[in-house]
C-alpha cells in the first residue's frame, strides 16, 4: 500500500498530454522571455530563454535574476541547462548555476507544461514548473525539497514572451 501511495505522484507527472514535436520540444517554450516575480520574497526581475543547443537535437536554457537583498546589495544569479531528449517527452541533462552548483537534471514536457526535477545529492534537490497559461504567458516556479517535508517554493516569476529563438533580443546580444 505504502509503495502504491509513493508511486502515485510519478503515474500522475506521467499521464500528461504529449509534446507535438517530433523530438519532444515543447514548441510553446522556445523563445526569450522577461519576467517579474519574487526570488526568496524579494521582488525580482527576469530573463529566460529556451532555444535549440547548436548542432544537437535538445534544448538550451538560460535563466537571470536580479532581486534587492534586505540591505539595498542586488541579487544577480545566473544558471544555463542544456537537455536532451530521453524519449517518450522526457528530458535530461545538466544545470550550471552562478552559486557553483551544479545540478542533474530530469523532466518531463507536455503541450502546457515542463517539469524539471534537479537533484545534487550533496547539495539538495528541487523541482523548477513551467506552465503555459491561456494568454501564451508562462509562469515558472521553483522548489526545493525541505527537511523531509516537501517541495517549497522559493522564487517564481511570471513570463511574457519577448521573441523566437531566430531573433536574439537586443538585451541579449551581448
Amino acid at each position: 500500500m505504502i509503495s502504491a501511495l509513493l508511486s502515485l505522484p510519478l503515474l500522475l507527472a506521467t499521464n500528461v498530454a504529449p509534446a507535438r514535436d517530433s523530438n519532444d520540444a515543447p514548441a510553446w517554450l522556445m523563445g526569450y522571455w522577461s519576467g517579474q516575480g519574487t526570488f526568496f520574497e524579494k521582488p525580482a526581475r527576469t530573463s529566460l530563454s529556451f532555444c535549440p543547443l547548436a548542432e544537437e537535437n535538445g534544448i538550451k536554457l538560460e535563466y537571470k535574476v536580479l532581486a534587492e537583498s534586505d540591505d539595498g546589495t542586488t541579487i544577480r544569479f545566473t544558471g544555463r541547462a542544456n537537455y536532451l531528449p530521453d524519449g517518450n517527452n522526457r528530458w535530461r541533462g545538466d544545470w550550471f548555476g552562478s552559486n557553483g552548483v551544479d545540478h542533474e537534471l530530469n523532466a518531463l514536457a507536455s503541450d502546457k507544461a515542463f517539469i524539471a526535477t534537479w537533484y545534487n545529492e550533496a547539495v539538495e534537490t528541487g523541482q523548477t514548473h513551467y506552465e503555459l497559461d491561456s494568454g501564451g504567458k508562462v509562469k515558472v516556479t521553483d522548489y526545493v525539497f525541505r527537511d523531509g517535508k516537501g517541495f517549497e517554493p522559493f522564487a517564481s516569476a511570471n513570463y511574457n514572451k519577448i521573441s523566437p529563438c531566430n531573433d536574439l533580443p537586443e538585451d541579449q546580444a551581448q
